[in-house]
């Protein structure tokens, strides 16, 4: 069976990761996770805070793919379907590293957004 990060262009095949192809990815899983998490959580700003900061300790070597495991588990618990390319990410130490990364730095950005959304209509 071939490596599905390598049909899906997720892994070139010199081995270099395409970030374009994970940022993609990241992308479109980000926005929905982050709507979900506002909205169960009502922008609790403590909840949300706590959130992040799981997520970005736990952002070491050591780590990452019990990290990954447990943002699976939160889609599943958010009611959001999990990317069928993403799953495939622990198989590769560089497209995880990367992923987790980009999905940290894509989820502030969208919790960034409803802060300014919900101070404006203040």
């Amino acid at each position: 069976m071939k490596n599905p990060l390598l049909t899906k262009g997720i892994v070139l095949p010199n081995g270099e990761i395409s970030k374009d192809k994970i940022n993609l990815i990241s992308g479109a899983m980000t926005p929905p996770f982050a709507e979900m998490v506002w909205a169960t959580t009502a922008g609790d700003m403590d909840t949300i805070n706590r959130l992040t900061e799981v997520l970005m300790k736990m952002n070491t070597a050591r780590d990452r793919r019990n990290l990954f495991k447990i943002i699976r588990m939160l889609y599943g618990l958010l009611g959001l379907k999990f990317s069928d390319e993403a799953k495939y990410f622990p198989t590769h130490k560089p497209t995880l590293e990367y992923f987790i990364f980009q999905f940290i730095i894509d989820f502030g950005e969208n919790i960034q957004d409803y802060i300014t959304e919900k101070r404006s209509k203040l």
